[in-house]
């Protein structure tokens, strides 16, 4: 080890322990983020001129872009109409009422909203529906939790158009772009995992709920949680249709654009963006607020630190010895399982985002040493860091969860351990199978 080594390999600790302590402390993750580039800049690590290019890429353009068109659907009426087409076609069925409100907060959840934020959308819409239907809230919760917590970023819209580009941008950072992923990789990964989720919930997670709540149901944490603030007025007709159009548009062009080759995925999302700003769907305050500030800087410290890690040697030492440490080991499989199990479990015990914010430079460092496709495990990662709902540490979706339908530590992993059991088993077995570790 050099002493340029020590120096990044302190760096990089620093910004993982920031990751997951830092909140505790007040600090978030984006400024654990940019105090990590800081570091690596005043270090002599990289050049300052290296550094400075890191903020304006071409997959920070496109999250940006993206975040930005997914807040201009959200700012039209299509919750509200979703969630009034669940009452009309329920019928008072138990049954047709959570499929109805599972499959609300699938779509939210793939439509740019955040697990926590469609479920405390949600989740207080079903318990007042529990109330008119007079069903029990512990019966009905949790089902839409979980489908909400793990069914997020599957197609490939909202934020699942953002993921691959994330995940290359990352890729990019540790030096190994051997392989890239695509847009549907992932979707073509976790598809069959999500709609396995939502058959279990609708059909068989029911049974395991608790008949009454185990504790009594305060609602009030979840309509914190939910408040935006005063009612913002609906758009005009006109607007309202071109918050559809242009979403779906944009959404569209980025599914075919390697056939139809219109231009770089950043250009497609930024002139979506553009246009919802032009045409007033969004007001300017509103598309400023859009721009994921947190997400940018924590790529660009992904950047920055892989980039200084990649230039002193450590990135290929990290590799090599956890390499050395999975045997050299050509089995596709047993890769994946590495970086779904180990993650899986932490991600009970801290933040989901936290986890993978860790995980991922081992991963990939992983993959360069072992001369493996990282694209399989990085997507396994992702599934594993939203299985998250074995206990209120793992995502703030649970607490909400446990607050409207009056459960305790115990009723979560009488819930959960079953279907966390199946999605790790069949989430491995089919990941990397379709999308193998060495082809």
């Amino acid at each position: 080890m050099t002493p340029q080594m020590w120096l990044c390999l302190g760096i990089f600790a620093v910004m993982i322990i920031g990751y997951v302590a830092g909140p505790k402390f007040g600090i978030s993750n984006g400024v654990t983020a940019l105090a990590a580039i800081v570091l690596v800049s005043w270090s002599g690590l990289l050049p300052v001129k290296n550094v400075m290019s890191n903020f304006a890429t071409k997959n920070a353009l496109q999250i940006i872009g993206m975040f930005i068109v997914a807040a201009g659907f959200n700012r039209t009426q299509a919750v509200k109409k979703m969630s009034a087409k669940v009452y009309q076609i329920s019928g008072g069925s138990f049954t047709k009422v959570l499929a109805g409100y599972i499959l609300m907060g699938f779509a939210l959840s793939n439509l740019g909203l955040s697990p926590m934020t469609t479920f405390a959308i949600i989740g207080p819409l079903a318990a007042a529906c529990c109330a008119d239907f007079d069903i029990s809230p512990s019966k009905m919760i949790m089902p839409i939790a979980l489908v909400c917590i793990g069914g997020a970023g599957v197609l490939p819209i909202g934020q699942g158009a953002i993921f691959y580009a994330t995940q290359n941008g990352y890729l990019e950072s540790y030096g190994y772009t051997d392989y890239s992923m695509q847009l549907l990789d992932a979707f073509k990964g976790r598809f069959p995992i999500a709609i396995f989720l939502i058959i279990y919930c609708i059909f068989v997670m029911p049974k395991f709920c608790p008949a009454q709540p185990s504790v009594p149901v305060t609602l009030e944490s979840a309509k914190n949680k939910a408040k935006t603030g005063k009612e913002i007025p609906p758009l005009s007709p006109v607007r309202e249709a071109l918050g559809y159009g242009i979403f779906a548009l944009t959404t569209l062009v980025l599914i075919f654009n390697s056939k139809l080759n219109l231009g770089e995925p950043w250009q497609i999302a930024m002139t979506g963006a553009a246009l919802l700003l032009v045409t007033g769907v969004l007001s300017p305050k509103e598309g400023i607020n859009a721009i994921p500030v947190r997400v940018v800087l924590m790529l660009a410290a992904a950047q920055t630190v892989g980039g200084a890690m990649t230039e002193c040697g450590l990135g290929d030492l990290i590799g090599d010895t956890l390499a050395a440490a999975m045997g050299g080991t050509r089995n596709g499989y047993i890769i994946g399982a590495a970086f779904f199990v180990i993650p899986f479990i932490l991600t009970q015990l801290m933040n989901n985002a936290s986890v993978g914010n860790i995980f991922r430079p081992i991963l990939i460092l992983t993959c360069k040493s072992l001369a493996c496709d990282p694209v399989g495990p990085l997507i396994l990662l992702q599934a594993a860091s939203l299985t998250a709902f074995l206990t209120p540490m793992a995502t703030g979706s649970v607490p909400i969860a446990m607050d409207l339908g009056g459960y305790d530590q115990k009723d979560l992993l009488k819930m959960g351990w079953l279907p966390s059991l199946i999605i790790c088993v069949v989430a491995v077995l089919w990941v990397m199978t379709v999308l193998p570790a060495y082809h």
